[in-house]
């Protein structure tokens, strides 16, 4: 059964505002008629108008699952119609968890049903139906009905459910932040493949190389003065990338605003950064955004006026990186933007580590994409984690415990209370005894006064209250609640910080200081490049020994990139400098992952907060970074004649 048959199904009725299928709305443009009993399409705006283009086709709505008592109720039925989405109606005979198992995976926005008990029982209820309908959608919301607010406190609710009222105006609100912790969560959700361009709107990329340009991870701000020195210095072009991750790990300021709009400020302000170098210093430094798989990230260095962009699809099969690279491609082109791709997964610390790319799967890769650059896995490696879309989900699944640990955290509260009036059951009291009413009472002194995040009494002068009220013998219910209470406001925070390290653990150790480059390999797919204008690029340069980063160039690699390891030079370099011990104590007091990068970020901010200023007088740490980068980077790369790709781009 398909979700547009749902709608005729038995047991199911279908909001009088469903659009009319588009096979049908084609056959009655034609005929000029709208079929009987339907109303006709409304014709479109033009574009240019307010409101042209702003609604979703209905085809793309998600769906919402309403129960029949909330959609044959006076004022819930307005509040739910007036959001536009795709209704579906369950009643007794086809229920909502069946209406979900026939839908489309993330299809559905929210269910709202009818909340039948207040108070107390309440809690328990919802915690438990929310429980059995998000048993294959974790992200699923949950709304239910009230007619009285009193009825159950929407501060009690876990993430992603809250309660409808007559005179509700924060639907929605609702309906936003589901789809927002949902677009955060699923790399499917928001990577469908972006609108195809007009025909003449690509934008021939100045595409241009001769010999191998080294290209530096821009880890902090302060490492793009020596990028440049070491551009002016040499003559040549230098690259410098920062990935979304490192945007977002070491740059931002703030994710308040959400990861993507965080990563796109930090793309403009470098581009600024570059842009003003490259004017007082003189150099010829190019910014690079590296392991990018998110088109609204790509989109933004492309909007920030980035050189080139690297949109990666080497974690997914060969056939779905052929068509994320394309259509990252055709996003690319419209703003004249140098394109590389990866084929071949470089993972520092996975299984895959040394999975070379095969010469069959790179001619595939590049025969089916229209790429300038290609990047490969020759037997080199990194030890950089570029896992952004995990980050987005950790950070997703932060904020929405923060969203309900505001205040006293009544969502632990009630799942406390729920534990607690579960193991009285379990013990044999009714549910009419002292103790029952005791939890009730607290519950309800707890969640009934005032309103917004913080209203209320405070927890703990509610349990202050109790003991100075309660029967001694009652006392040790009251520390086993308070306890209870504690124990689940503690968990949420050793969740969060678990997710922390779990974002911060992104350099793990290396196996070997050096990897071993398959020279063979290299000249095979250089070879398959020849006559297309394309070239090579190798990533994870740190890992690579200068007696092979000597032999790059003559095999005709147009870039290399190096992270980690020039990373801990310029940290090297800073610390004799300003010396620090950035060492993991054993008595950390966050994971050591974690740890280590709030140690060395605050180090770095403390230490370069003014090195904008030093351009014309650059600290003598900088001159000696310079000179590293130049001998141990850039000369490797220069000390054979560059042999150019047979037909490659000039």
């Amino acid at each position: 059964m398909t979700p547009e048959d749902l709608g005729t199904a038995e047991g199911l009725e279908t909001a009088e505002d469903l659009t009319v299928p588009e096979d049908l709305e084609a056959g009655s443009a034609g005929s000029g008629a709208a079929p009987p009993g339907r109303p006709a399409p409304r014709a479109p705006l033009p574009p240019g108008v307010p409101g042209a283009a702003v609604q979703p086709r209905r085809a793309d709505a998600p769906h919402v699952v309403i129960g029949a008592e909330v959609w044959h109720t006076r004022w819930a039925r307005p509040l739910l119609e007036r959001l536009g989405l795709r209704t579906v109606i369950a009643d007794e005979r086809l229920s909502c968890e069946r209406v979900l198992d026939t839908l489309a995976a993330q299809s559905v926005a929210f269910v709202c049903e009818e909340l039948p008990v207040s108070g107390l029982a309440a809690m328990g209820w919802a915690a438990r139906r929310t429980e059995a309908l998000r048993r294959d959608d974790p992200l699923l919301g949950v709304v239910f009905m009230v007619e009285d607010r009193r009825a159950l406190d929407p501060r009690a609710l876990g993430p992603l459910v809250r309660t409808l009222s007559p005179g509700d105006t924060d639907l929605p609100d609702f309906l936003a932040e589901v789809q927002r912790v949902r677009h955060e969560y699923h790399w499917e959700l928001r990577n469908r493949r972006p609108v195809r361009p007009a025909a003449g709107e690509a934008v021939a990329p100045p595409a241009r190389w001769a010999g191998a340009v080294p290209n530096f991870n821009v880890k902090h701000p302060s490492m793009l003065l020596p990028y440049a020195l070491l551009s002016a210095r040499t003559g040549r072009e230098v690259y410098c990338e920062i990935s979304p991750q490192e945007a977002l790990l070491f740059v931002a300021d703030s994710v308040g605003r959400g990861p993507a709009p965080a990563v796109a400020e930090v793309f403009r302000a470098l581009r600024q950064d570059v842009d003003r170098l490259n004017t007082v210093v003189g150099s010829r430094l190019l910014l690079h955004l590296d392991h990018a798989d998110d088109y609204e990230v790509i989109q933004a260095a492309c909007e920030a006026g980035f050189d080139s962009v690297m949109v990666d699809g080497s974690g997914r099969t060969l056939h779905q990186n052929v068509l994320f690279t394309n259509a990252a491609t055709e996003l690319a082109r419209r703003y004249g933007v140098l394109v590389e791709g990866e084929i071949g997964s470089i993972d520092g610390a996975g299984l895959r580590k040394w999975n070379k790319t095969t010469t069959s799967d790179f001619a595939r890769f590049v025969e089916n994409t229209d790429l300038d650059l290609v990047g490969a896995h020759v037997g080199q490696f990194h030890s950089f984690d570029y896992g952004f879309a995990t980050t987005r989900r950790s950070l997703a699944e932060v904020g929405l415990m923060d969203a309900r640990a505001t205040g006293d955290d009544l969502h632990a509260f009630a799942e406390a209370c729920a534990r607690v009036e579960k193991g009285l059951t379990d013990s044999g009291l009714p549910g009419y005894s002292a103790e029952h009413r005791l939890v009730a009472a607290l519950a309800r002194r707890a969640t009934t006064e005032g309103e917004g995040p913080d209203a209320g009494p405070r927890l703990d002068a509610v349990f202050r209250e109790t003991r100075a009220r309660v029967p001694v013998f009652q006392r040790p219910l009251v520390d086993l609640l308070e306890r209870e209470w504690l124990e689940r406001r503690l968990a949420k925070t050793r969740r969060k910080t678990e997710l922390w390290d779990e974002v911060f653990a992104t350099e793990p150790a290396r196996e070997h200081r050096y990897a071993a480059v398959d020279h063979g390999l290299v000249q095979a797919l250089t070879g398959t490049l020849a006559g297309t204008g394309r070239a090579l690029v190798v990533h994870g340069g740190s890992s690579i020994s200068r007696v092979d980063l000597a032999a790059l160039s003559a095999h005709g690699v147009a870039r290399v990139n190096f992270g980690s390891g020039v990373y801990t030079d310029y940290l090297e370099a800073l610390g004799a400098h300003l010396p620090v011990d950035l060492g993991v104590e054993g008595n950390a007091p966050t994971g050591d992952g974690t740890w280590k990068h709030v140690r060395r970020m605050s180090y770095l901010a403390e230490a370069t907060r003014d090195w904008r200023s030093w351009t014309h007088a650059p600290p003598s740490f900088v001159d000696t970074f310079v000179s590293r980068l130049e001998r141990r980077y850039a000369a490797p790369l220069r000390d054979r004649t560059p042999r150019e790709a047979l037909g490659g781009r000039s």
